[in-house]
């Protein structure tokens, strides 16, 4: 009933007064999930802790994939645009691709494979924004170093074509 703060207080009571409970993966989890489910740049932020946490208290129990998946979709509900600040998409990038690495066989492993897709797609543009802001000044250097980067780091990248065609006129 969104009623977050107050569940959180009774999960949390719940987890410090029973440690040793048969519930005590499925309250963490479920503070966190209600973290998340609220969001906002602060709950997310606090939601990625709880799930980490999670992860590192239950490293091995079935939820432990979907903590991770969600730990990579917080830095992709909180990536900004491809001409802002990249740090949460490459947050996202590197949550995801751990996600992929440690549980290939899951169930998310898909929506991970298309999300990280998303989040290389929105660091790549940036990139090449700024590889061509450089290439109109004339700075070729510069542009070209971004260039080889983006080309060869983000080969799925939907502008590859003119950054390759950008890098040969260089």
């Amino acid at each position: 009933k969104k009623h977050y703060a107050e569940e959180r207080l009774s999960l949390e009571v719940l987890i410090n007064t029973y440690p040793d409970s048969e519930y005590l993966d499925k309250a963490k989890l479920a503070v966190a999930d209600s973290y998340y489910t609220e969001g906002g740049v602060s709950n997310l932020t606090q939601a990625i802790g709880e799930y980490k946490s999670f992860i590192v208290f239950f490293p091995f129990d079935d939820k432990a994939p979907y903590a991770q998946m969600q730990i990579g979709m917080a830095h992709y509900k909180m990536m900004e645009k491809s001409d802002r600040d990249n740090s949460e998409a490459l947050s996202a990038e590197g949550e995801l691709q751990t996600f992929l690495v440690k549980y290939p066989e899951s169930k998310y492993a898909p929506e991970a494979e298309q999300k990280l897709r998303d989040v290389q797609e929105v660091i790549a543009d940036g990139e090449y924004k700024v590889a061509r802001f450089y290439y109109l000044r004339p700075d070729y250097r510069a542009s070209a170093a971004r260039l080889v980067d983006l080309t060869e780091r983000y080969p799925l990248y939907s502008q590859s074509d003119e950054a390759l065609w950008m890098l040969s006129k260089i």
